[in-house]
């Protein structure tokens, strides 16, 4: 029987520290003395650790610490949403593309390649400048930009199981393609996706971080860490602290998911299990 071996040090450390970052964006507003929309017209521009502000203020007294606790709380539940989307798109499209095979795979896999050739983010953009902008429009047009290459393992992956014997048995018993796909696929599917939300998780956030420093994610006086980054390169001068408090969150969290949506995928081994479950059945043969 197979153990199941536990995370890598550094997929634990870095769940242990995302974990611990959304608590801290998710609750840490509530103990702060100052609301992050809040001025203090006593306190403009002063230094972190002044008159209680942990992080300093901006130009018109908003505590930087408040802001960059919500704005990662933001960014956070954005970008999660938003890669859901992705999860649910990519997933469900290429399995159907690799479990149907022949011409119709042959079609969707052109679809991709469409897509993938186009200027997507300058499409989101454009979408987001003509078009009102609401939670809704931001996380399909963020969902829509980076669900393309979890498609494309989806589809890989979908095909190989095409294939395996007992997806052929259930073919030979009379199972219909809906019902080899809902049974059979997507279950054994399911756990590759996961570790994929992992990364592309990472790449919704920075896609939502570069719309907001672009003013084309939320409007005030909600504020993301894009909105904060913009915010704080106006004030690069005067108050450098309102722009590295958000950067340094920003970097630390995208890095943390990356090694953890790396240490995920060599911790179940999914290719790597499909590989040698290839090459066994090519021995047995």
């Amino acid at each position: 029987m197979q153990t199941l071996r536990s995370l890598p040090p550094l997929a634990r450390t870095c769940l242990t520290l995302l974990a611990a970052l959304a608590l801290i964006c998710w609750l840490g507003p509530l103990f702060s003395a100052y609301a992050p929309h809040s001025p203090d017209w006593n306190s403009l521009s002063v230094a972190p650790g002044v008159n209680g502000h942990w992080f300093g203020t901006d130009a018109i007294g908003r505590d930087v610490f408040a802001r960059t606790l919500a704005g990662g709380r933001l960014s956070l539940t954005i970008g999660l949403l938003a890669s859901v989307v992705a999860l649910l798109i990519g997933l469900a499209y290429g399995a159907i593309a690799g479990l149907a095979g022949g011409r119709v795979e042959r079609t969707m896999l052109r679809v991709l390649d469409v897509f993938s050739a186009l200027p997507f983010l300058l499409v989101v953009i454009l979408l987001l400048t003509l078009f009102e902008r609401s939670l809704g429009l931001l996380l399909a047009a963020i969902g829509g930009y980076v669900w393309i290459d979890l498609a494309r393992v989806m589809r890989a992956e979908s095909a190989r199981l095409r294939e395996a014997p007992f997806v052929l048995a259930a073919h030979a018993a009379g199972a219909t393609f809906a019902q080899r796909l809902r049974w059979h696929v997507l279950p054994n599917l399911m756990p590759l996706a996961f570790v994929y939300l992992g990364l592309i998780l990472p790449q919704a956030i920075l896609v939502e971080s570069f719309l907001g420093f672009l003013g084309l994610s939320v409007d005030e006086p909600s504020a993301s860490w894009g909105t904060l980054l913009a915010e704080g390169v106006q004030e690069l001068d005067s108050a450098p602290w309102t722009l590295l408090f958000p950067a340094s969150l920003l970097v630390v969290t995208l890095a943390a998911f990356q090694f953890l949506g790396d240490g995920l995928r060599d911790w179940m081994d999914l290719r790597g299990e499909g590989v040698r479950g290839e090459r066994a059945e090519s021995a047995a043969a």
